[in-house]
């Protein structure tokens, strides 16, 4: 993307009371929120958020890691196709779960398993969830930097 493209957008979205551009970057206003948050309720992304149990999950040495909480539903048939494509785009690990009511659980597809009898931190840290309910789909990414993820997040989604 060449500089004239990203003076553009910037000027775009300033016009749009999205950001506010200072020296040395731009800063995302309320109204930016307000607007990527409906994006992102359009994709089917209920909630984004950091979490910080699954390094230790994964066994990795990602930087960062997000959970998503989405309301379309994962076919357990897609999983590596999913996986794949979350790969593809720059996640170092993913972990696709849906939570299960009247356990209150959060079940690892694929692996026929819940999440607490691999890590009780981990699935603490997502029973916080706002957005969480019974049968809703959770993604979790890991990996270095926040726009990958988001690309994955993202990918991924479009793709179920």
């Amino acid at each position: 993307m060449g500089e004239g493209v990203v003076r553009r957008v910037l000027n775009e979205l300033r016009s749009q009371g999205a950001i506010r551009v200072m020296k040395g970057g731009a800063e995302l206003t309320s109204r930016g929120e307000e607007l990527l948050n409906n994006l992102l309720r359009g994709l089917g992304i209920d909630e984004i958020r950091e979490v910080t149990k699954f390094s230790q999950v994964f066994k990795c040495e990602c930087k960062r890691c997000y959970v998503s909480v989405i309301s379309r539903s994962i076919n357990e048939d897609s999983i590596v196709r999913l996986r794949d494509i979350a790969i593809k785009n720059g996640s170092d690990a993913v972990l696709f779960l849906k939570f299960v009511c009247p356990q209150n659980r959060f079940l690892i597809l694929k692996l026929n398993s819940y999440l607490d009898e691999l890590s009780q931190e981990a699935a603490e840290e997502l029973s916080k969830l706002g957005s969480i309910s019974c049968n809703k789909y959770t993604i979790i990414l890991c990996g270095g930097e926040n726009y990958q993820l988001i690309r994955s997040l993202i990918n991924v989604v479009i793709s179920i």
